[in-house]
């Protein structure tokens, strides 16, 4: 070994306890299991929508299949959200649109991963909160928004990146500005 040779070492990297989502099992679970809540079928160690026709019967008649909750249809039960939007400066005329707008994003969203759901959408403090069971969808929602119509959009991580708050305020659709002055 060569003297003047320097060793590669990871000690000096910062430990950082990485939370998981507590809803998404630690080992993947054996054979096929639907969820009695969404429709979805776990197969090949993920969630989907459209499993492949021999799967879809499987599941369907339920040889061998197991009956259960998926992590976002037992986030919804529990009311547990990870992402949560909230829009300001919206006129009631616009809000039907704006939703829509949501629920389309949301329904693209769930074709690459079921689990990412709206859990709730009510009205607060003069504006709309939206939970999401991921914190991806939440931001999705919130650029999909910013894309659309304009105005200002603020992201707010919590610590390791587990819970996500968006904030989504309207801007004036000629200038893209946000109608409301930070001062």
């Amino acid at each position: 070994m060569n003297r003047g040779a320097k060793r590669y070492t990871t000690a000096y990297k910062k430990r950082v306890d990485v939370e998981r989502d507590m809803y998404l099992p630690r080992w993947s679970p054996r054979g096929l299991l639907f969820c009695r809540g969404c429709g979805a079928v776990y197969y090949r160690r993920r969630w989907t929508l459209t499993p492949p026709d021999e799967i879809r019967d499987k599941a369907e008649f339920g040889n061998g299949v197991r009956s259960t909750l998926c992590p976002a249809c037992r986030k919804i039960s529990d009311h547990y959200p990870f992402g949560e939007l909230r829009m300001e400066g919206v006129s009631p005329q616009e809000t039907r649109e704006l939703f829509r707008l949501l629920r389309n994003e949301e329904e693209r969203a769930r074709e690459k991963n079921p689990l990412e759901r709206i859990m709730r959408i009510e009205a607060s403090q003069g504006g709309w909160r939206i939970e999401t069971t991921t914190e991806k969808l939440a931001q999705r929602l919130g650029r999909s928004l910013r894309k659309a119509r304009g105005g200002r959009v603020n992201y707010q991580w919590s610590h390791n990146n587990k819970f996500v708050r968006v904030f989504w305020q309207k801007g004036n659709a000629e200038t893209g500005k946000s109608v409301h002055n930070d001062n």
